[in-house]
């Protein structure tokens, strides 16, 4: 017997240790093609469908909704079916009497007649331990794992405790009586949600601060070039805030046992959650985007979301966050720092009564302090008022004029094509919104 290809878990995300088994669509000993997917697993950003290689017959070494370690083989093909599956593949197919302490006394083999193939680190570890090859004599391939769960059984009992703990505190406040309340598990893409949202907040470090916007007349000066998101802030407080995160990277950044680790890119993420479970989709290079180009994938990433066609490069490397709740009701909330990010900001819904905003930003004050994102939040607060500077701004219209190609304010018939802004030299200009916006 041939093993023709071996699937391990890929890590897809520096922040993922294990993924879920969503989708097993064939059998162990069932014939497969080239390109047929032989396996599915959900990430923390999406789920991975994993094609065979070449044809072949599929064994596997896991069940549905198992929950399994980064590198961990999973899935290999080979020419020819096995004789004999797993007896047991997984702790999930134990009955719920068995103690977990003997999960590590039932060991992951099959019979057959091959030879066994050892990998480098389990050679080392045979060597340096002096164990007896022939006690691996039923294995088709034996990992590092293999190895160290025989040397130290309590591996295994260690990993279970590690993945169920993403779900729950560490000590019961409550006694479950199940004659009182129904029991609902939860589901591994809630997990995930846990373990990254609590990442930053179990660190008790994270304050959030406060600030609103006086809109003005924003939306005269907006809605003529906006395409798709008429009435909406989102297009433009991505825009500036991408800006200034050049000038502020400590919030373009996160805390990495005990050094601060600064990403080199700006890649913000958008906050979803519509039909499909939350989700936080990426706009890469933010910074070098102009307002209509951010609109443009905004708007993609949406139809990509319902669609559920969401790919592993539009969910993984963001580095900043934005969750926006404005058509949700909320006038004020705080928003909750995602894990590999140091900052998020929150916009809640507009109170068009007193025709303002109060946006709110969410930092690990082991990274920055609260005078810094005061300062942040404050620049935000300017940059986005200026965009109604034709509206009720006290500036001398006859002075006004775009910096590219020249025009005057008061030549503009309506007076609300132009918007403040701030060059790379921190120099405050004006743009009318043909350069703005098809720049």
């Amino acid at each position: 017997m041939k093993v023709l290809q071996q699937i391990t878990v890929p890590q897809e995300s520096v922040n993922d240790q294990y993924v879920t088994v969503v989708g097993i669509p064939f059998e162990t000993g069932d014939p497969v093609k080239k390109n047929d997917i032989v396996i599915e697993l959900e990430t923390s950003k999406a789920v991975l469908a994993i094609p065979a290689e070449t044809d072949g017959f599929v064994e596997y070494f896991c069940v549905l909704d198992e929950e399994v370690g980064i590198n961990k083989l999973i899935v290999q093909i080979l020419d020819e079916p096995v004789k004999e599956s797993h007896p047991i593949t997984s702790i999930k197919q134990l009955s719920v009497e068995q103690p977990r302490e003997e999960v590590s006394q039932i060991p992951v083999i099959y019979t057959g007649e091959y030879e066994t193939l050892f990998s480098k680190k389990a050679e080392e570890l045979i060597v340096q331990n002096k164990i007896d090859r022939e006690r691996f004599k039923h294995f088709d391939f034996v990992t590092e794992d293999v190895v160290l769960d025989l040397i130290n059984p309590t591996r295994i009992k260690a990993s279970i405790q590690t993945s169920e703990q993403l779900a729950a505190p560490a000590k019961k406040e409550h006694q479950v009586n199940p004659e009182k309340v129904n029991i609902q598990k939860i589901s591994s893409a809630k997990k995930r949600e846990i373990d990254y949202l609590s990442n930053v907040q179990g660190t008790n470090l994270v304050s959030t601060i406060y600030m609103d916007i006086d809109l003005g007349s924003i939306f005269d000066s907006l809605n003529s070039s906006l395409k798709y998101f008429k009435d909406s802030l989102l297009p433009v407080i991505i825009y500036e805030t991408s800006r200034l995160l050049i000038k502020f990277p400590t919030f373009n950044a996160f805390f990495n046992e005990g050094a601060l680790a600064i990403y080199k890119e700006i890649n913000i993420g958008i906050a979803m959650d519509i039909d499909d479970g939350l989700k936080v989709v990426k706009i890469p290079k933010t910074d070098g985007k102009t307002i209509a180009e951010i609109e443009d994938s905004l708007f993609a990433l949406s139809n990509k979301y319902l669609d559920k066609v969401l790919e592993t490069n539009d969910l993984t490397d963001i580095t900043f966050t934005i969750t926006d709740l404005s058509s949700q009701g909320a006038y004020f909330f705080t928003p909750l720092v995602n894990k590999g990010n140091s900052a998020i900001l929150g916009i809640p819904k507009i109170d068009h009564k007193l025709n303002r905003v109060l946006l709110s930003l969410s930092f690990d004050h082991r990274v920055t302090e609260g005078k810094n994102a005061t300062i942040f939040l404050y620049q935000l607060k300017e940059r986005i008022e200026s965009y109604s500077i034709g509206g009720n701004s006290k500036t001398n219209i006859n002075k006004i004029t775009c910096y590219k190609c020249m025009k005057k304010l008061k030549d503009d018939l309506n007076n609300k094509g132009f918007i403040k802004v701030i060059n790379q030299n921190g120099e405050e200009k004006f743009i009318c919104d043909a350069c703005l916006f098809n720049s």
